[in-house]
């Protein structure tokens, strides 16, 4: 057996406050989004960052709607 140094936790966010905007990459158009109670099939296979310091947001997390988004 040998000691193996535990994994580095991912980086949290540093933002105040924490994780105000998260936005995705999907197919290279970046999409914002935010958490939400249960994974969805995009935040099942693409991670989401924090817009302002770029932790991973490890959270479920959906897109928001076309209507939401600013123009």
């Amino acid at each position: 057996m040998t000691d193996r140094p535990e994994p580095a936790a991912p980086p949290a966010c540093t933002c105040l406050p924490p994780w105000r905007a998260l936005a995705t990459v999907i197919e290279g158009a970046v999409h914002p989004v935010v958490p939400a109670p249960a994974h969805t099939p995009a935040s099942a296979l693409y991670l989401a960052r924090c817009t302002g310091c770029g932790a991973a947001y490890t959270g479920p997390w959906k897109r928001l709607p076309c209507s939401s988004r600013a123009a």
